[in-house]
């Protein structure tokens, strides 16, 4: 007869055993895969690789002078702006948390509003970027390049794939840069708001008679108050704003210049000095850039549809196309939640599907945007 020593023993030994082939079992057929369809190759189609044409990239005699003005932190990874093919293009990053940049703000507020003083007012047009220590975009650009501003200057933040691009240029900022028109901003479009989606921005995103009592934005309280103070207090403040979202912009040294250098000084200080948060002060100049660059209240004047061929040279040739390219899209986002990794985990099988499907749509995508990208630039 065993003793109870001995039989524990050997429990212990079963248990470990049926852990062992549990968690092997349960690698083979959960975790290896989950790890395998959590992969989600990122694809950008044929068109990518293509050299733009002369048009779009602006390679004629008279190729216009770009500076890139990001806005980002320290952390921020911006590498991905040495591949851009614009000529003439010198980047200046500006960094809200290191006052020791040679680009940085007053103070990290705004967001994306309020830019940095640079400690060289005239860099080198250059295709790489001069300095990995730059920082971003606003009032503090605006203010102290005045007077050496480039033909266009582009605003942005420092993700290359931020959610704000939309799926028409591949959620891709570098993508959406290389294929912009230049000539098409400096004749057509002198101030341009880089996404051209309207969802629920048009006609009215913003009603700017709402109170703290009752608003349905966060920043519409506040926009009456931020109209008057930046652009004067006897300046009628429109009843409805619209436009698309989320500050990256394209804008001409014409239009910058037709405010005067004293106004772009004025409304960095006025950030400055706010005691509004910082999600307030950015969304608030949101809304206001139009007015600032154009003298219009809202940016909706300009179809979706319209503006992806005019600007990006991606044309699809009717509102149902566009339409059904942005439900294989929304399909596509669906399908990476379906493969991630927890779900992999959960139900292999599924993931498998999932993938499956994912590069079926990835081919339909590539597909319809090549042919979209071939019209516009035929």
């Amino acid at each position: 007869m065993r003793s109870p020593t001995r039989r524990s023993r050997l429990l212990k030994q079963v248990l470990a055993a049926t852990t062992f082939f549990s968690l092997v079992y349960f690698s083979l057929n959960n975790l290896l895969p989950a790890i395998r369809y959590n992969v989600v190759p990122h694809r950008h189609p044929v068109l990518h690789d293509n050299a733009q044409s002369e048009a779009s990239l602006g390679t004629t005699v008279s190729s216009p002078t770009v500076h890139l003005v990001i806005a980002s932190t320290k952390a921020d990874d911006t590498s991905w702006t040495s591949r851009l093919r614009i000529p003439n293009l010198t980047i200046l990053r500006y960094i809200s948390d290191d006052p020791s940049a040679p680009f940085h703000p007053p103070k990290p507020k705004g967001r994306e509003a309020l830019m940095c003083k640079p400690a060289h007012p005239s860099p080198k047009p250059q295709t790489q970027e001069a300095n990995p220590n730059h920082s971003k975009p606003d009032f503090t650009y605006l203010h102290d390049f005045y007077d050496s501003l480039p033909d266009l200057t582009l605003f942005i933040h420092a993700s290359e794939t931020p959610w704000h691009v939309e799926g028409t240029l591949l959620r891709n900022t570098s993508f959406a840069l290389s294929q912009l028109n230049l000539h098409q901003v400096l004749q057509q479009r002198p101030y341009f708001n880089l996404r051209v989606t309207w969802r629920a921005g048009c006609p009215a995103w913003i009603d700017t008679t709402k109170t703290h009592a009752d608003y349905d934005e966060a920043e519409e309280p506040f926009m009456a108050e931020a109209w008057r103070a930046n652009f004067g207090a006897d300046e009628p403040v429109p009843e409805k704003l619209g436009g698309p979202c989320c500050s990256q912009f394209a804008v001409t040294r014409e239009a910058i210049r037709r405010r005067p250098r004293e106004q772009y000084r004025f409304s960095r200080d006025w950030i400055v000095d706010s005691t509004w948060s910082d999600a307030i002060l950015g969304r608030v100049w949101e809304h206001m850039w139009p007015r600032l660059f154009t003298d219009e209240a809202s940016d909706c004047g300009h179809a979706e549809r319209g503006s992806l061929c005019q600007m990006y040279g991606v044309c699809f040739e009717s509102e149902g196309e566009l339409d059904g390219y942005k439900e294989l899209w929304e399909e596509r986002e669906r399908l990476k939640e379906r493969m991630s990794f927890l779900r992999a985990v959960w139900d292999a099988k599924k993931a498998a599907g999932a993938k499956g499907r994912f590069g079926e749509v990835n081919d339909e995508i590539e597909r319809q945007l090549s042919v979209a990208w071939r019209r516009g630039h035929a």
